[in-house]
């Protein structure tokens, strides 16, 4: 017969605070450049609704998780800025603890150049990769 008591023990030994410190995280959002970041540093390659424009910069981002609670976000690289990943990986950079991304493949790429982007990338703090079917021509 098995004895369980030391397993209780232990789960029992686990401070309170360690036991409830789980991270939030948001596992997929966007963010993009302001009109005038777009203007001067991060032209978009579809522009968001000019409603939204000034709406989804990283600061902004993190007043709205701080409110929510939110750690820790992965950031989807967004349509509007298509390909040209420096917006997002600017924001990585910036904000390290709370920021990681998600590329968006380029069908275009060849194979070696496709494999070349993504090493780039992955040192840039990206996690992962988004293959998004409509920007396929086949």
């Amino acid at each position: 017969m098995m004895r369980l008591f030391p397993l209780v023990y232990l789960v029992c030994a686990i401070p309170e605070a360690a036991a409830f410190s789980m991270k939030i995280i948001d596992s997929h959002l966007h963010v993009w450049a302001s009109k005038s970041e777009a203007e001067s540093n991060f032209p978009y390659d579809q522009p968001p609704p000019e409603s939204l424009q000034n709406n989804a910069t990283p600061e902004a981002l993190i007043e709205q998780m701080d409110k929510a609670g939110v750690d820790g976000a992965l950031i989807v690289q967004p349509i509007n800025h298509k390909y040209d990943h420096s917006y997002v990986a600017n924001a990585i950079k910036k904000y390290p603890h709370k920021f990681k991304g998600m590329l968006l493949h380029d069908p275009e790429l060849s194979p070696e150049m496709a494999v070349k982007r993504l090493e780039e990338l992955v040192l840039s703090g990206y996690v992962g990769v988004r293959f998004n079917p409509y920007l396929w021509n086949e």
